[in-house]
């Protein structure tokens, strides 16, 4: 079964996906990746003089993947369908062609928008974006306990892999010291009351949108529960690496989301697991931006106190 799709072949599926949404209609496709190589999922820009869209086509490996994350953005689509928080309404998934039409967010994302802006309008758009995951947390956040083996040991085991060879990553001597005054919390915390909800997953500044007076949010397909600081903390470390001071990003998020529930300090103990979970995850001769990335999740870890 084929895994990737060639841009071509996406196109001519995404093509023929609208005649039959739209008959008459001739649609310019654009790519949104930029990417010209084989992927398992292409996305395009369907543009007409009367509509933008959006058309997302999957490899026929992807068939279980597609149809799961079609639905999930319905669900969400018509939960967000107004107001200042919002996701792109899905317009049809042609199952046979494995594709997905989205309406389009015309606005530029907050990633394109921050070189240009000032640190009070990064902190006004930092509490919204706080706005936006506390709406999509809230349908379906719960209280639950906390569970730390898992995440630590998934922790400990990196470290170990890394000390052996297997995908190093920067001053690991350092991020051993981390970790242990991390384990030192747990005995104290484990089984403390702790929210839980369907996160984003994948959520930085590129998939946040300003349009129409409201703030997109994009690419919502997962459907698995989960921590929500860990949507917090990937955004905050998104937001500090491309160019914004820590205390008051995370204070303008923290605002937004509004976060009345959760003890201080668990906060602070979810903070920091996140941001060495990335720290283990950036590889030993890191790129520019992943290296920005991991001075921001580092600034995390010293903080003393929880910022969001």
């Amino acid at each position: 079964m084929t895994t990737h799709l060639t841009r071509a072949e996406a196109q001519a599926l995404a093509r023929a996906t609208l005649a039959d949404m739209f008959p008459g209609r001739d649609w310019g496709l654009g790519c949104l990746k930029n990417l010209d190589q084989p992927l398992r999922a292409q996305v395009f820009c369907a543009a007409h003089p009367d509509r933008h869209l959006v058309a997302k086509v999957y490899a026929p490996a992807e068939a279980s993947r597609a149809a799961a994350q079609a639905a999930r953005q319905a669900e969400l689509g018509r939960a967000l369908a107004a107001g200042p928080w919002r996701v792109p309404q899905v317009l049809g998934f042609d199952a046979d062609r494995l594709v997905m039409v989205m309406d389009y967010a015309p606005g530029a994302t907050l990633a394109a928008l921050w070189p240009g802006l000032d640190p009070d309008a990064k902190a006004a758009l930092m509490t919204r974006a706080g706005g936006w995951l506390a709406a999509l947390h809230g349908l379906s956040r719960r209280q639950g306990k906390l569970r730390p083996a898992r995440q630590m040991g998934w922790l400990a085991r990196r470290l170990t892999e890394a000390r052996d060879g297997l995908r190093p990553f920067p001053e690991m001597a350092e991020f051993a010291q981390a970790l242990a005054q991390l384990e030192a919390l747990v005995p104290e915390l484990r089984g403390l009351p702790v929210p839980r909800a369907v996160t984003h997953r994948d959520l930085h500044l590129s998939n946040l949108v300003v349009s129409d007076g409201a703030l997109w949010g994009l690419d919502v397909e997962n459907a698995a529960e989960d921590d929500p600081a860990r949507d917090l903390v990937a955004l905050l470390i998104d937001a500090v690496a491309l160019g914004g001071d820590i205390a008051p990003m995370a204070a303008a998020l923290a605002s937004g989301y509004d976060d009345r529930d959760t003890p201080a300090e668990l906060r602070l103990f979810l903070q920091r697991a996140y941001a060495l979970g990335l720290w283990c995850r950036t590889p030993a001769q890191p790129s520019q931006r992943q290296a920005l990335k991991l001075a921001a999740a580092r600034l995390i870890i010293r903080s003393d106190a929880p910022l969001i």
